[in-house]
């Protein structure tokens, strides 16, 4: 008997197209975010200070690359809603639990003694960068996207390096 793969039609729509041209001096700046957290797990809109990285940078076009500097952190974009940030708390604890038995948080397996491997393995769920577009001088985002910064590990002094390329 031979298997028969069907996909669903795909809808042509029809895209908005603009073209520019920007001229200017190709610029690539870092910038450091510092980012301190009073809890273990704390989920922190940092859209506003990244907004203000790119307007003093003065790139017009360009991408932002932004990255956590720390294994048991995550950068994301999703809608920064109380209700929101309390679902995604609890599922990350569902989907990772605390206390399950992890070989690295076995002190014959492992020399960490933090015993946080929740904190990385939710991390690495979450990920650790995040690229936006930054177009007339601004980064460009949904309607309710933010960029948010997730503590798994906490309380701790954090980093997030924000490189900014463009013209």
């Amino acid at each position: 008997m031979q298997s028969v793969l069907t996909q669903p039609p795909v809808k042509t729509v029809q895209a908005k197209s603009t073209e520019e041209v920007i001229r200017g001096q190709m610029k690539i700046m870092h910038r450091t975010l510092k980012v301190v957290t009073d809890s273990r797990v704390e989920l922190h809109n940092i859209s506003d200070r990244v907004r203000d990285q790119v307007r003093a940078s003065g790139i017009k076009a360009g991408f932002l690359i932004l990255s956590t500097l720390h294994t048991t952190t995550a950068l994301f974009l999703n809608e920064f809603q109380a209700a929101l940030m309390a679902d995604l708390t609890e599922c990350l604890e569902r989907l990772v639990d605390a206390d399950d038995g992890y070989l690295h948080n076995c002190e014959d397996c492992s020399d960490c003694e933090r015993k946080n491997a929740d904190a990385h393995l939710r991390a690495t769920l979450l990920g650790h960068n995040v690229t936006v577009p930054i177009h007339d001088g601004e980064i460009t985002l949904g309607q309710w996207q933010s960029i948010l910064f997730a503590e798994l590990d906490g309380p701790r002094k954090r980093t997030v390096t924000a490189h900014l390329i463009g013209v």
